[in-house]
């Protein structure tokens, strides 16, 4: 079990701000950090800054997506606050369907990326939270939803859901409020992602990756605007 909040989530403090050609003095929210450790049984030691909530998904995605090569897997042997050992097994999943994620339309996408960035959360109460989400099509719902003050480990927060709810990665559209930098794009492909959404910008470096393992990339989301671009995608898997 996780360890309860340890302290909050937001805390107020007094600054200065410059606005209209004066200052004021005001009193702004920033996010907590705490950090936590994890132990994987005879792989070795780590140490995350994060969110001081619910740790467990995001200790199993962290080794999971690197720590572990492929066909292991991470189980929590114990767990203390916010420090936790692992012990490692055999992944025993099974292969992901390949002919998923199913194709989405324009207007469904668009449709989609209101309904992740609308739906309540961190998000809403400081600038300092990113988003992710897996998107199962054949339901029409998101599985899994992570917010973090790092958007790795929105992706490690995933990959630990995907353990504890017995879905694959693969099988979904993920869904990110961040720009898809070389590392988001290559931790997104350890956890076997082939279709990536994102509300903001892509990379050069992330774009080659996605072309490289066939991966369909969309940036620039935007529900607002009627808008997104579909930087690669070989799978045909956004329509008209």
């Amino acid at each position: 079990m996780d360890a309860p909040l340890l302290r909050p989530l937001l805390r107020k403090i007094p600054c200065r701000r410059f606005k209209d050609g004066r200052f004021a003095d005001i009193g702004d929210d920033v996010a907590t950090e705490i950090r936590v450790r994890l132990r994987v049984a005879g792989i070795g030691e780590k140490e995350l800054l994060a969110a001081p909530f619910d740790a467990t998904p995001l200790v199993l995605g962290h080794a999971l997506l690197e720590m572990l090569g492929d066909g292991r897997v991470p189980a929590v042997a114990r767990a203390n606050g916010f420090s936790f050992d692992l012990d490692v097994f055999p992944d025993k999943r099974g292969e992901a369907n390949p002919a998923l994620p199913r194709p989405v339309s324009a207007a469904a996408l668009l449709g989609l990326v209101t309904r992740f960035i609308a739906a309540p959360g961190l998000w809403d109460g400081t600038g300092c939270f990113h988003r992710a989400a897996l998107y199962d099509g054949w339901t029409d719902t998101f599985v899994a939803t992570a917010e973090d003050i790092g958007r790795h480990n929105c992706l490690d927060r995933l990959a630990g859901q995907g353990l504890l709810q017995a879905f694959l990665p693969p099988e979904l559209i993920l869904f990110l409020s961040c720009r898809v930098t070389a590392s988001m794009m290559e931790k997104a492909l350890r956890a076997g992602i082939r279709m990536v959404v994102s509300r903001s910008a892509v990379t050069g470096a992330a774009y080659d990756a996605a072309v490289a393992a066939g991966v369909t990339l969309v940036g620039f989301a935007r529900d607002a605007e009627a808008r997104f671009t579909v930087f690669t995608d070989t799978a045909g898997r956004v329509t008209a």
